[in-house]
């Protein structure tokens, strides 16, 4: 079984862009060793604002779902 990771890495390399887009703007991801750090860019790189944790008893688009729910409830609260 591949893991989150592996699995964000050839989601870049199929030329997808690991972005939401949300009311506020676009909200960016990258992996951790337990999920992804969620949060907007700038020129010095990502600044997070929260840590999604990866469930690896649901697939990658399971856990993209439910990251895209936390982001919407997260930046609709941070207006």
């Amino acid at each position: 079984m591949r893991t989150h990771i592996e699995l964000y890495e050839e989601m870049r390399s199929n030329g997808i862009v690991p972005c939401f887009e949300t009311e506020q703007g676009e909200v960016y991801f990258e992996p951790t060793e337990k999920g992804f750090n969620v949060g907007t860019v700038a020129n010095v790189g990502l600044l997070k604002d929260f840590e999604f944790i990866y469930d690896n008893d649901f697939s990658l688009d399971e856990n993209l779902q439910a990251m895209s729910e936390e982001i919407q409830e997260y930046y609709s609260c941070t207006l």
